[in-house]
């Protein structure tokens, strides 16, 4: 599992054709997609997305919470390895 945060800054994103004016934090999360389909968490995405979404506004602030944008890439099994194997 990978997650990035960058720094995007100001004057470099807009929403709806206007340059953005608070921080617009975007986190991509890269995971197998095994993980995403547990059937003992059928929201799993769901609950990731809220709590990747709840770190960031507890570090950067409550302002920027509707601005946080959370991606989840889920590999499929075969597609990924580790140490040379694929897994």
């Amino acid at each position: 599992m990978t997650s990035s945060i960058f720094g995007v800054p100001e004057h470099r994103w807009g929403t709806a054709g206007v340059p953005g004016k608070a921080p617009a934090p975007l986190v991509t999360l890269a995971m197998r997609e095994a993980g995403l389909t547990h059937p003992q968490i059928p929201d799993a995405p769901a609950r990731l997305i809220r709590s990747l979404t709840e770190a960031v506004t507890t570090v950067l602030g409550e302002s920027v919470r509707e601005h946080v944008s959370v991606s989840i890439v889920g590999v499929p099994a075969g597609r990924s390895g580790v140490g040379g194997e694929v897994v």
